[in-house]
């Protein structure tokens, strides 16, 4: 197994291509809130708002392994001239997402908010994640994109550490399309809270969910598991939490 590989480009546009960090002279803003700055209505104490404009990851951390790659591109964005990219493929050792900073101790809710354009879907059975949500090392709640037919699905660990899916919407997401994405995760054990929104619909809310986990620790973008095919594009993100 390939060592996993913490990525920072503050103060510079760092490319990652084929695993390998390449520096370019872009400037990258060091603040939280990066120019121009995503906003929304969410409540909560604001963790990061980029549009990736700056040219750095603002705050955001990629892992990166094998072929895969994480990247600031210009080749398709949803506002401005940039956008993150992820590309993993089905090579050993293939891996990589993006992490916001770990919330301090005790944080129970977080709101993360993007626009996702996934350009290549992965193999059958598999997905493409959008948000997932920790408590400690463990993946507690996350929605994602179901290669075999498109559907959006929720998935939250159970207190006994199962999962339990739901679907969210049956028909297919269009590949090569910006789609707008948000989520809302409160930890508290068996009444822990969720709520997505997709497209600006509300396609899921409950207070009553069944759930690992009493505080949150992080929100990642991508899989954290090896060989999860798939290309996404990321822009305007913007992640809260109290």
């Amino acid at each position: 197994m390939r060592k996993l590989k913490a990525l920072s480009t503050v103060g510079t546009l760092g490319l990652l291509v084929a695993g390998s960090l390449v520096f370019g002279s872009a400037q990258a803003a060091t603040a939280a809130t990066c120019s121009p700055a995503p906003t929304n209505s969410y409540p909560g104490t604001l963790v990061l708002a980029t549009s990736f404009e700056a040219g750095g990851w603002c705050g955001l951390v990629p892992q990166v392994s094998g072929t895969g790659t994480a990247t600031i591109s210009t080749s398709t964005k949803h506002t401005g001239t940039k956008s993150a990219k992820l590309h993993v493929t089905t090579d050993s050792g293939s891996l990589a997402n993006l992490s916001a900073p770990a919330f301090p101790s005790g944080t129970k809710t977080a709101y993360a908010d993007g626009w996702f354009n996934i350009t290549v879907a992965g193999v059958s059975g598999n997905d493409v994640p959008y948000f997932r949500y920790f408590s400690g090392s463990t993946r507690v709640a996350d929605i994602y994109r179901y290669n075999s037919n498109g559907q959006l699905w929720l998935r939250v660990t159970a207190p006994d550490g199962t999962f339990v899916y739901t679907k969210l919407i049956s028909g297919s997401i269009s590949l090569s399309a910006w789609h707008h994405v948000s989520m809302r995760v409160t930890a508290n054990g068996s009444t822990s809270t969720i709520q997505v929104w997709f497209d600006g619909v509300q396609k899921y809310s409950s207070t009553s969910v069944k759930m690992l986990g009493s505080s949150l620790s992080k929100v990642q973008l991508g899989a954290e598991h090896y060989r999860q095919k798939g290309d996404e594009y990321i822009d305007d993100v913007i992640i809260k939490r109290s």
